[in-house]
């Protein structure tokens, strides 16, 4: 059996929440669970799972997000003072995220106890077997550098394999980050490193959300924390659209505006404008995404090209598919809703942040025009689970819903979503 989840983005508690440590508990609660519905054949004898691996598909931490990057150094900065601000983040989340490492720790040296099974194949009451577990850590691009020597080595002596691709069973889980366009580098930071510093960090540190109430601000920014740059401006106006309470939702909408407008200071002087690959586009590519994360207003989505028009700047920015191989690819920063076309017979699942679902006109409720999930954190992060019963590789998801991409005549970048799934209407026709 094989579990993969992403995007965990443990930091270092000074600007976002850093995830419970009890997290952990109902995560191993909810895996062990499944592992017992692996156990059971598709001939109906049960037989326990030989073992369980546990794939962390990138993002498990999060070093860009620190009010240490908000003075004069940024991250992609060379030199010894960022070298010295990065060892803090890294010191400091690992730290806060305590209580979810020595949860993977206990993974590895206790294993799973699923029932253990009698000789005619069902399982034994009040009797258990232990179920070996591995687990590996990816790097990705808000951990990046978790490769390095230093780190992996010490992964590696506690049991927890570090690296960049997992691959077994007919299954090669990366975290996939090389493809976004967001996150490539070219004579200065990328994309994503200076929205992700120079926006959301500078949004979540400002006086406006600081002195926010915290009730009112929290869905806020877990909705900015895990939707897609180009779904950012859709978030705060639907979180603004659903306030009663003007007095608040005026001082942050301001603030956000504040943000954006800083941001595009700074990414003209960071290298972002002027030279390398976006100097290819045949628009500003950097003003374009500065207009469309102001284009904040009562509508939702109002400032996205009508269903069906052309979106030269989604275009431009959409995440490439991984190349052709067999078996299953599970990715885990391509949108979860956004369909990644895979190249050949293959299937493709993506775990990553949600952009917001354009829903065709003939495939939703009546009256309504765009849907998305609703800005509230699941039970753990997303994660799918690869199992084969004996009848074929079956995927599940634990918590939030998974989406499954394959070749099909759907259109492209069209999803079906359910709304009864825990879906949020954002925008009615």
């Amino acid at each position: 059996m094989i579990v993969v989840t992403a995007n965990w983005e443990i930091g270092d508690g000074s600007i976002w929440p850093v995830p419970a440590a009890g997290i952990m508990g109902r995560f191993r609660a909810d895996v062990a669970r499944a592992a017992v519905r692996a156990g059971w054949r598709a001939d109906g004898r049960y037989e326990p799972v030989p073992r369980v691996e546990i794939v962390f598909a990138g993002d498990t931490f999060d070093w860009l997000g620190s009010r240490q990057w908000l003075g004069s150094t940024r991250p992609w900065h060379r030199g010894a003072k960022a070298e010295a601000i990065r060892a803090r983040v890294v010191a400091q989340s690992l730290r806060a995220g305590g209580g979810i490492v020595r949860g993977m720790l206990a993974l590895v040296r206790r294993g799973l106890h699923v029932p253990k099974p009698d000789r005619h194949g069902r399982p034994v009451s009040g009797e258990s077997r232990r179920v070996p577990v591995g687990l590996t850590i990816l790097e990705g691009n808000l951990d990046a550098g978790l490769t390095r020597e230093p780190a992996r080595m010490a992964a590696q002596r506690s049991g927890i394999g570090v690296g960049t691709a997992w691959d077994g069973r007919g299954v090669r889980v990366v975290h996939g980050h090389g493809a976004d366009p967001l996150w490539i580098e070219d004579n200065g930071p990328s994309l994503g490193a200076s929205l992700r510093v120079d926006l959301l960090a500078r949004f979540a540190a400002s006086d406006a959300m600081s002195g926010s109430d915290a009730e009112a601000r929290r869905p806020l920014l877990a909705a900015l924390r895990s939707t897609h740059p180009l779904g950012l401006a859709a978030a705060v106006a639907a979180w603004v659209a659903s306030r009663r309470d003007t007095a608040t939702a005026g001082p942050l909408q301001e603030a956000w505006l504040r943000s954006v407008s800083a941001w595009h200071r700074a990414a003209r002087g960071s290298g972002l404008t002027g030279a390398g690959r976006w100097n290819e586009a045949p628009f500003d590519v950097v003003e374009a995404l500065a207009a469309r994360l102001a284009a904040v207003d009562e509508r939702p989505f109002a400032h996205r090209p009508p269903v069906g028009a052309a979106d030269l700047l989604g275009d431009l920015l959409e995440i490439a598919p991984p190349p052709a191989s067999p078996g299953i690819v599970v990715l885990g920063h391509a949108p979860i809703d956004s369909p990644i076309i895979p190249a050949g017979h293959r299937r493709c699942i993506a775990l990553g942040p949600r952009q917001g679902v354009a829903c065709d006109r003939d495939s939703h409720p009546p009256g309504v025009r765009e849907i998305a999930l609703r800005p509230t954190a699941p039970p753990f992060p997303t994660t799918a689970m690869v199992t084969d019963r004996g009848d074929g590789s079956r995927i599940v998801a634990l918590g939030d819903a998974v989406a499954e991409w394959a070749l099909t005549d759907r259109p492209r970048g069209w999803s079906e979503v359910p709304v009864a799934g825990g879906a949020w209407i954002v925008d009615a026709a």
